[in-house]
């Protein structure tokens, strides 16, 4: 039985911790509310009085509990650093929360629904174009102001954001033997040197 929340937004992280463990285990479709309800220790009807369905408890995971979601918090924090500081931090925050365990519950969902559920799907790209425009906004800015050269940002930051998330697919979900023989010093190393090469003035 689960502990007995003392506020409503207590109450509301309850539940939402059920449901990553609920869909991770059965799937988002196989899942139902009951379940969710069963594993929180609370009633059904107390579900709906913090989500109108499955799908939009669904949808405020993905959109609370994503990497992406964090990572938008700490770009304040971050935009003045250099362009090696910050690709640094970057990747390391990314491959710090997808350590996480609630944040691999995320990917066990997300990963299994992607190519058959359209809600699940449109959120994670949602999720991964949000992360990929905050690391463009940054290049851009440092291209405007002369510290890199002019260049498709957006393609720059795809290009490294993809490099991140490969990895992190390979290293944490495949556990590719290729991907772990490297460490996460090596591998972020490699990512900022081989993406701020051609970037940087020459």
């Amino acid at each position: 039985m689960a502990r007995t929340p003392g506020t409503t937004e207590d109450r509301r992280e309850q539940i939402m911790d059920a449901a990553l463990r609920v869909f991770a285990n059965k799937g988002f479709d196989r899942a139902s509310n009951k379940d969710i309800a069963r594993e929180a220790g609370i009633t059904t009807g107390l579900i709906y009085h913090y989500f109108a369905s499955k799908g939009e408890l669904l949808k405020t995971l993905l959109e609370e509990r994503s990497p992406f979601h964090k990572i938008r918090q700490l770009y304040n924090e971050m935009e003045s650093q250099s362009p090696d500081i910050f690709l640094r931090l970057l990747a390391n925050r990314v491959l710090d929360l997808v350590e996480e365990s609630k944040v691999q519950h995320v990917f066990r969902i997300f990963l299994p629904e992607l190519l058959f559920n359209q809600t699940i799907s449109s959120l994670g790209l949602k999720g991964i174009q949000e992360g990929t425009r905050f690391l463009e906004t940054y290049l851009q800015k440092q291209m405007d102001q002369g510290v890199l050269r002019q260049a498709d940002a957006s393609l720059a930051a795809q290009t490294f954001m993809g490099g991140v998330m490969g990895f992190i697919l390979r290293r944490q979900l495949l556990h590719d033997p290729m991907a772990l023989m490297y460490s996460r010093d090596e591998l972020v190393n490699y990512l900022v040197e081989s993406t701020l090469q051609g970037l940087y003035p020459r």
